[in-house]
């Protein structure tokens, strides 16, 4: 191989960890829109969906148990603000955790964070300069493509029917100056899903070119270039062939070095603490209603916080900062093995 393509190959494993959080997403994303999640039925951008059980291994959402019920909306900003109406819990504990694209936890709404009371929300598209309506707090969503996370507190089968009519009360809908059609998550140049790893760079080039990520990481994506990530025509359906050899071994590189950092998230804690307390301090950008910008919870490299994002993509997807909840983690398995695969 030569020193070109081994560039190129180190190049691909870097975008590979950067850009995983966002394809994995998007495409979980889509599944719940087409099939649903668990008890979490099928729906379309801009509507919950309310799952009407506890939330099981189905459901990606990290920290899915047994003693809450699960709430999704994938959001769909393209077309304009929309208006969240939350009702009064009466004390019972709820959150709706506000994702990113890119995965970045940018707001939360609920007990701990704004209280149990009924509230109005204005979620706002990106570039959005009207006037918020009396009454109604401003949430700025940092690209189109969001989704808001519920989880509501149920104390058993007999408490269920009271959270479903806390979730049926919970209202999106769209902010009377919406004047499009919202576009939808965009579609990319076919690849065989037998060329997984150009099928997995040309989703992430339509998606960086769809949901730009903050202005210091966009900086960042000007170093893929040369992988022809920032191409406005895919470059993967007849790539040169050290390219298409760098690519695929750049991504087997990238997953490897995920997977290797997800197990010592789950053994040992990266960013400091407890296993789990700091898997989702990766945003270090994006401040809504909710959130804490404490240095405490902010992973301040960017280079850590990508791996850091991408790890818990990849075990934890949607899962919320420490503050907000704790994930139990075991060190072990039932014969002994750490998540690593080895004897601790």
């Amino acid at each position: 191989m030569t020193d070109g393509t081994t560039d190129l190959q180190a190049l691909a494993a870097e975008a590979y960890i950067y850009g995983y959080p966002m394809v994995r997403n998007l495409d979980e994303v889509d599944r719940l829109a087409r099939k649903g999640m668990g008890s979490v039925p099928p729906a379309p951008a801009n509507e919950f969906s309310h799952g009407s059980r506890p939330a099981d291994a189905a459901t990606p959402a990290a920290g899915a148990d047994h003693d809450t019920l699960c709430s999704i909306a994938h959001l769909d900003l393209s077309g304009g603000a929309l208006l969240l109406t939350v009702p009064d819990t009466g004390g019972r504990y709820y959150v709706l955790q506000f994702v990113d694209a890119w995965t970045n936890n940018f707001a939360y709404v609920g007990h701990r964070a704004t209280g149990t009371g009924e509230a109005s929300y204005l979620l706002t598209p990106p570039g959005w300069d009207e006037e918020v309506p009396p009454g109604a707090t401003r949430i700025s969503v940092p690209t189109d493509a969001a989704l808001i996370v519920g989880r509501w507190a149920c104390a058993g089968p007999d408490d269920v029917a009271a959270v479903r009519a806390l979730q049926e009360d919970t209202l999106l809908e769209p902010y009377w100056t919406a004047t499009e059609e919202p576009r939808g998550l965009p579609t990319h140049t076919y690849i065989s899903d037998d060329e997984p790893a150009l099928l997995f760079y040309e989703k992430l080039r339509i998606r960086m070119a769809a949901f730009p990520p903050a202005p210091a990481e966009a900086t960042y994506q000007q170093r893929f270039a040369p992988l022809g990530l920032l191409d406005a025509e895919s470059p993967y359906t007849h790539p040169e062939s050290d390219l298409a050899g760098a690519l695929r071994e750049g991504l087997a590189e990238g997953k490897a070095k995920v997977e290797q950092a997800a197990s010592e998230e789950a053994a040992e804690g990266l960013n400091g603490g407890r296993p789990g307390d700091h898997a989702h301090d990766y945003n270090a950008d994006y401040f809504e209603v909710g959130t804490l910008k404490d240095p405490q919870w902010i992973c301040s490299d960017r280079d850590s916080a990508h791996l850091l994002r991408a790890a818990s993509a990849h075990t934890a997807l949607w899962g919320m900062h420490g503050y907000e909840t704790e994930y139990a983690r075991a060190r072990t398995d039932a014969e002994g093995l750490s998540p690593a695969g080895g004897r601790s």
